[in-house]
């Protein structure tokens, strides 16, 4: 018996042969057992007797294509080393990064003690360009101690007369830390070069900023009586005072109501300005007051109030309200109407409905009426849209919320951090290939949970078009149609058999 281990054998021979397990059943299946086997190549007959032979095709080679001009970055730079842990290893894949990069000639030095690398650092930036200072730090699984040597090494690269690139590699998991080295070797490599070419080459082009545009705030006179300027003053000095939020809007509200009615009397809104020392005239009281006074009551409410200081949209808000209008409006006619509403939600299984209490219509009317604010016609505006979102905006203090809200009510995709959408529908998709990935359906209002041909035609509108089928939460599967034309090699292949699964037959997280 031949004593070699299979890293030791070269075998070249290609083979067909597919190993199954024992059992004649695979758990986790590379590649698929269904896929015919290529056949051979045959040999072309040879010509007969006294048939003269066609002539052989010219073959005509391209010419290779000229090498790329070698890098040759001018400047100097040292690679100090802190610390005996793999010393060696980086100097070595640094070094290798900076030559790839055009960087020859580096200067190396080695510091025993990590904790001496920042002075090691600062010593060598005497003599040359650029310092690389790199150390793999052991001990540090809350990176603590590489987080706070960055810090320095930043700080003596901005204060000193030489830039210091940090090459810091936590190595709480050496392995990990050298398998990822490289990558990060040509990131410090990179940074470098970026650095000599500000140092050694042209001036930095410089631009005028754009001009900002400053909103000024409205000089205050007796003669004012736009009351938009006026209420700008008054949220200022509301601002100044600490009524920032909800909750501080709130406490001067109920500060106000001297009678504890709930409501703020024109007397009582006379105290809050004289309080506030604006030195308004008692018309300008009285013209704020009214546009408080939305619905003409002779009081101010506390939903009147807060509409009134917060109401009014910024353009990241209104930006999003408006396209969520865009996603209504099916038609793209300017304005929603009832139409537009049946193509985006079925109300077909609202409970009254489902009782024989209300038709169809009646629930999306409903539904169309409470954005119809301002002329009760059956059709919303964009303006009547804002309208109704800038009461919603008053008691929402936070952009980032505010932005959540609108994207997972109407299916809005995209977003950062966790302005992010959730509501949108994941889908496992299956591929041609037999990878397995999951994919949002983007912008989903009006997909249906069970139609899965219009999920897919989203899929494809997004450039995801090697699909062979899509499975939903639950395990219910929809098969593209007409994918053997696409794939013949894999139309019958069992879905099953793609990729890993979970234990019941659902997929879990699934590496391609």
């Amino acid at each position: 018996m031949s004593t070699k281990m299979s890293t030791d054998l070269n075998i070249t021979r290609p083979t067909s042969r597919v190993i199954r397990p024992p059992g004649g059943t695979a758990s986790n299946i590379f590649g698929s057992y269904d896929e015919p086997t290529p056949s051979r190549a045959k040999t072309p007959a040879s010509p007969a007797k006294g048939v003269p032979a066609p002539p052989a095709a010219e073959t005509v080679v391209a010419p290779p294509a000229p090498p790329a001009a070698p890098k040759n970055v001018e400047g100097k730079v040292a690679i100090v080393v802190g610390g005996t842990l793999e010393a060696d290893v980086l100097v070595e894949k640094i070094n290798r990064a900076l030559v790839l990069e055009g960087v020859k000639g580096a200067v190396v030095s080695k510091v025993g003690d990590i904790q001496a690398l920042p002075f090691a650092a600062q010593n060598a930036g005497r003599s040359v360009d650029v310092v690389i200072a790199a150390a793999f730090v052991p001990n540090d699984p809350s990176g603590t101690i590489t987080s706070a040597m960055n810090s320095t090494l930043l700080q003596l690269g901005i204060t000193g007369r030489t830039p210091i690139v940090s090459a810091l590699a936590n190595a709480s998991s050496l392995l990990e830390a050298k398998a990822l080295l490289p990558t990060h070797a040509e990131g410090w490599a990179k940074s470098v070069v970026a650095i000599l070419e500000i140092k050694k080459g042209p001036n930095v082009e410089l631009a005028l900023a754009p001009e900002p545009v400053i909103h000024k705030a409205p000089e205050l006179t007796p003669d004012l009586n736009n009351v938009n300027d006026l209420m700008e003053v008054l949220r200022e000095s509301l601002k100044n005072r600490g009524a920032r939020g909800i909750t501080g809007l709130g406490r001067k509200f109920r500060i106000a109501d001297d009678d504890n009615s709930g409501s703020i009397e024109f007397a009582e809104f006379q105290k809050v300005i004289a309080e506030h020392a604006l030195g308004w005239t008692n018309a300008q009281v009285k013209l704020v007051f009214e546009h408080f006074d939305s619905d003409h009551s002779g009081s101010i409410s506390f939903d009147e109030f807060i509409i009134a200081i917060r109401g009014h949209l910024n353009e990241r808000r209104r930006n999003l309200v408006l396209q969520a209008f865009q996603i209504l409006d099916s038609d793209k006619s300017g304005v929603v109407e009832l139409n537009d509403i049946s193509a985006k939600y079925d109300a077909s299984k609202h409970p009254d409905v489902i009782a024989g209490k209300r038709t169809v219509e009646s629930v999306l009317s409903e539904f169309l009426d409470t954005f119809d604010t301002e002329e009760k016609d059956g059709k919303v505006t964009p303006s009547e849209f804002c309208k109704y979102y800038s009461n919603v905006s008053a008691s929402i203090d936070d952009d980032d919320y505010f932005e959540l809200m609108i994207r997972n009510a109407w299916h809005i995709s995209g977003g950062e951090g966790w302005c992010a959408n959730s509501s949108c529908r994941r889908v496992l998709v299956t591929h041609t290939d037999g990878r397995q990935t999951v994919e949002e359906i983007k912008n989903d209002l009006g997909v249906k949970a069970d139609d899965k041909d219009a999920m897919i035609a989203n899929l494809r509108e997004q450039g995801i078009t090697d699909i062979t089928d899509i499975e939903l939460a639950g395990g219910s599967k929809a098969a593209v149609k007409n994918a053997a034309a696409a794939s013949p090699a894999k139309a019958d292949r069992p879905t099953t058999g793609y990729g890993r699964r979970a234990p019941g037959g659902k997929s879990s997280l699934v590496l391609g």
